[in-house]
């Protein structure tokens, strides 16, 4: 690239950045024809597009139009996420909370069943948006599952952990070659209460910044918790564009995909505003408890087949997902439970001891438990991330990222790992393969134990697969039969030219995204852990459901005028959502409305089985690990996918949406009910 060249580059993306500004979002570029309505990119004006000169209508390719500074791949570290602790546990019955020589919240009150503090969110909400009072149970959408004011006891679990939780403003390093070096960018992200200097770039003045991605909590079934998530980003009026360029500062935070009453769920209709605070409370009890099910292993409420594991939370304001993700609101929160018991170290138990910790002096809880989001972004010429509000067919960049690191490197022990791989988009699908060696083409079989978050019922062995926007894959790695030193990397070879997803082609090399290094083993270094091959037996599925009884719903997923739709229908909020009967089960066909894009459909609260899949791209090397539950359903050009879904416990509204987040910000999304 000329410098003529990269100076067009610069004040094209400076030009629109000043465009949003100034309040100048893309329905505003439309009405001032500086936007195509039928394509929705900007026109080819000089200084506008960065296609202007060739005078091309279409997304520019990162890498090829678009081209962030050099970094040095692997010269920096992999990042952990900072685990996170309660701050209170509450040793006794609900009414505790309201003892203040006991709770001391940083403010806002002890947490209540009913929003009761003026900082709260739920009333701000309820007063702009009333016709919400009846998206739940209780018209001022106080917590179910918490006191005796749900009629059914058998959801009752009231919040044992109290956590609290910061999103704000702070100064990341996405890399130290970055010309921005040591002292970070602006990005969005959490910290802990005794966090006290926003513009640090460590946290280490006082408390933790988490930085991006956020931290982890370590969850388990039958012990519920409450966050309290502090919205302390700079504030802006509402769905006014931030600072950096992309995001607002009004957010609501969804644990993606967990079996949550709706209040809590976090969907883009429950907004956290700048501020204030929302309490989100996760009774953490499986599903199933109305059809009473009561697992065997630990006697918690409901179906213990019904499990999840990878759970991961991520912002999900209305229009503005794919954004405020981007700025770095979202971490994991994997749940554990008899059967994924959280411990290598404990024996004697008759659940399965995934890789967790060795007894060596100097190991940690899950120090083999590891979280890896990959996220890939865009950077200007000067190294400032840059977010392509133009294009709607979804946000690509030239820059992968593991846990907010260009291409890390992993020392690791030689011994067996849980590696937790989240795609945490906005737009990128990836097509997994694991290099033994710099060079050359060595691919070693990865032995996959869950998808989206579920257990399979056996593991199973593959040397590549697919995984789509939204998608989890949990991985063990066994690291003992590599020699120290030996280098593995991690490698994405799916052809993605734009956001409409794959093209289906191989990439002969592939772009390596991570490298792990085999270290020397620890002194007293053990490894505990069950031992999984091909085919040992995991979790077992729930009972399937009577195909011949339940109702089939088809949901076609298309494009219009350019804005993405449902069933024909661009995403309103005031429109009155699919009803379903709780206790009841369904049959969603999911259908690709046409055109050559790909769509993960994510429906929130409920896992879902496939039935059938007709018009996918062959062969795919992803269909063994699709045997189990999913949330996220990898919709390719011209399939239809056919789901079992059930309706159970809680009642209240949830979307269902297009997880390539760009998509759902320009209404590829729908609302369904649980009546």
């Amino acid at each position: 690239m000329n410098k003529q060249q990269e100076r067009l580059i610069q004040e094209t993306m400076d030009t629109q950045r000043q465009l949003v500004r100034e309040g100048l979002d893309r329905r505003k570029l439309m009405k001032l024809g500086v936007m195509s309505a039928s394509t929705g990119m900007l026109l080819p004006i000089s200084g506008l597009s960065l296609r202007a000169e060739a005078a091309v209508i279409a997304c520019p390719v990162p890498g090829v139009d678009m081209i962030s500074p050099k970094t040095t791949p692997f010269k920096d570290e992999f990042q952990r996420l900072e685990e996170m602790t309660p701050t209170y546990t509450v040793q006794s019955s609900v009414s505790e909370l309201a003892d203040p020589t006991k709770l001391q919240m940083m403010r806002g009150g002890a947490p209540t069943s009913a929003p009761s503090h003026a900082l709260d969110s739920k009333l701000r909400l309820l007063k702009e948006h009333p016709e919400l009072a009846t998206a739940t149970p209780h018209p001022n959408l106080a917590h179910q599952a918490w006191d005796g004011t749900d009629k059914n006891t058998g959801l009752l679990n009231p919040p044992k952990d109290i956590y609290e939780l910061r999103a704000l403003q702070h100064k990341h390093v996405w890399h130290s070659d970055m010309p921005a070096g040591q002292g970070g960018q602006l990005a969005w992200g959490f910290a802990d209460r005794e966090f006290d200097d926003k513009n640090s770039v460590t946290g280490k003045s006082g408390g933790h910044c988490t930085g991006v991605p956020g931290p982890v909590f370590r969850l388990r079934y039958g012990r519920s918790h409450l966050v309290r998530i502090y919205n302390e980003l700079p504030n802006s009026a509402q769905d006014a564009v931030s600072a950096l360029g992309f995001g607002t500062s009004t957010i609501c935070t969804h644990v993606h995909n967990h079996h949550t009453p709706s209040e809590s769920d976090g969907g883009p209709l429950y907004y956290n505003y700048a501020g204030q605070f929302w309490d989100y409370h996760y009774p953490n009890l499986y599903a199933g408890i109305n059809q009473g099910f009561v697992s065997p292993k630990a006697g918690v409420r409901g179906d213990y087949r019904e499990a999840l594991g990878s759970l991961w939370f991520h912002d999900h304001k209305h229009d503005f997902t794919s954004q405020n993700v981007y700025a770095g609101l979202f971490g994991a929160c994997p749940i554990y439970d008899e059967v994924d018991t959280g411990d290598e170290t404990v024996v004697g138990t008759t659940g399965i001891r995934f890789p967790s910790h060795s007894q060596d002096a100097k190991s940690y809880p899950y120090e083999f438990d590891v979280p890896m989001f990959f996220h890939d972004r865009q950077f200007d010429p000067k190294g400032v991330d840059f977010f392509p509000l133009a294009c709607l067919d979804g946000a690509l960049g030239d820059k992968l990222t593991v846990n907010g690191t260009i291409q890390p490197y992993f020392k690791v022990q030689p011994r067996k790992y849980r590696i937790r791989m989240y795609n945490g988009g906005p737009t990128r699908f990836y097509w997994w393969w694991m290099r033994q060696g710099a060079t050359g083409s060595t691919y070693l079989p990865m032995t996959v134990i869950a998808n989206d978050g579920n257990l399979l019922p056996n593991a199973a062995v593959v040397t590549n697969f697919k995984q789509s926007v939204g998608e989890r894959f949990d991985l063990i790695i066994d690291f003992s039969q590599f020699k120290v030193g030996t280098e593995i990397f991690m490698t994405n070879r799916a052809e993605q030219t734009s956001g409409r997803g794959p093209n289906g082609k191989l990439l002969t090399t592939g772009q390596d995204a991570l490298k792990f290094i085999v270290e020397a083993a620890r002194p007293g270094l053990t490894d505990a852990s069950t031992k999984i091959v091909k085919g040992t037996p995991l979790r077992p599925m729930p009972a399937a459901i009577n195909t011949k009884t339940s109702k089939l719903k088809q949901w076609v997923w298309g494009s219009s005028s350019g804005s993405w739709n449902a069933n024909g229908v661009i995403y309103d909020r005031y429109a009155k959502p699919y009803e379903v009967k709780e206790g009841s089960s369904e049959i969603w066909e999911h259908k690709n409305g046409g055109g050559s894009w790909s769509h993960p459909i994510h429906p929130h609260y409920e896992e879902g089985r496939i039935l059938s899949y007709k018009g996918a791209a062959q062969p795919d090397p992803t269909a063994a690990l699709q045997a189990g539950r999913k949330d996220v359903y990898r919709l390719d050009p011209s399939a239809t996918i056919t789901t079992a879904m059930r309706f159970r416990d809680y009642k209240g509204i949830y979307p269902m949406h297009c997880h390539n987040v760009v998509h759902e910000d320009h209404g590829m999304m729908a609302m369904w009910k649980i009546v």
